[in-house]
């Protein structure tokens, strides 16, 4: 009898490591769906840090099951064009748009061992990424996505960006 109690415990606690391992997520499956901007930071070589996004931006992300991705970043602050017509914006106005906007959309791959994202950009508001590949590190803890890009858009140092799984 004691050993048909024991040959039981043990395969009701195999079962149930079993299932707990079943529901664990990849890498890829835990980073699908939409994801809201928490902060920017570009960091330099001296680890100085600075928000050129401004202290509350605005953003989202989107990383679908088929490998697809858009990232749209901008400031909250941008001040509201004189005319209301977006082919119209003065030199001062079209340059705070270009300045305080990033978006790119493309494909991406996950390497899990690495836990970095592979993405190659189709299009971009900064034209000099059109048709590139680049990689992002990322960690997942939670409901909080922190991609870095080793190689930011102002041309030096690191970008942080730091994403809340959107509800």
């Amino acid at each position: 009898m004691r050993k048909a109690v024991f040959a039981l415990a043990v395969f009701g606690l195999a079962a149930l490591t079993g299932a707990a391992f079943g529901q664990q997520k990849s890498a890829k499956e835990q980073l699908l769906g939409a994801w809201n901007l928490v902060s920017v930071d570009y960091v330099r070589a001296d680890g100085s840090r600075s928000t050129t996004f401004g202290d509350n931006p605005k953003g989202i992300a989107f990383f679908d099951g088929k490998g697809h991705y858009i990232i749209s970043v901008m400031r909250s602050d941008r001040a509201k064009y004189a005319v209301n017509d977006r082919t119209k914006g003065s030199a001062e106005e079209n340059q705070a748009t270009a300045q305080g906007t990033n978006t790119y959309f493309g494909t991406y791959t996950v390497s899990e061992p690495d836990r970095t994202i592979s993405i190659h950009i189709v299009g971009s508001s900064f034209p000099n990424w059109n048709e590139t590949d680049q990689k992002r590190i990322f960690t997942i803890t939670g409901d909080e996505l922190k991609l870095t890009n080793p190689v930011a858009s102002t041309g030096g140092g690191t970008a942080e960006v730091v994403w809340k799984r959107a509800k």
